[in-house]
């Protein structure tokens, strides 16, 4: 089962806050959205699950490169 399958189990979602503090190592790339707007500094440590409820709509989405960089962020600090 993907990550789709799991968080519709579940009445949380993983995120991944995203700052306009400057970007302090690897773990902390810089993120745009699909229109090449930086969004600002992915706070990968900071990775947690946010009740669904709290969610309300979709503000954008991440650029393929940018989603692929805090895909490659994650593993770095979760050490996968």
């Amino acid at each position: 089962m993907g990550h789709d399958g799991v968080t519709a189990r579940r009445s949380g979602a993983l995120v991944v806050p995203i700052s306009d503090v400057a970007p302090s190592e690897i773990v902390e790339p810089v993120v745009a959205d699909t229109d090449g707007v930086t969004l600002g500094v992915a706070q990968v440590p900071r990775v947690g699950e946010v009740h669904k409820d709290y969610l309300k709509s979709r503000a954008g989405a991440l650029a393929p490169a940018s989603a692929e960089i805090v895909d490659m962020a994650l593993r770095v600090a979760l050490a996968l």
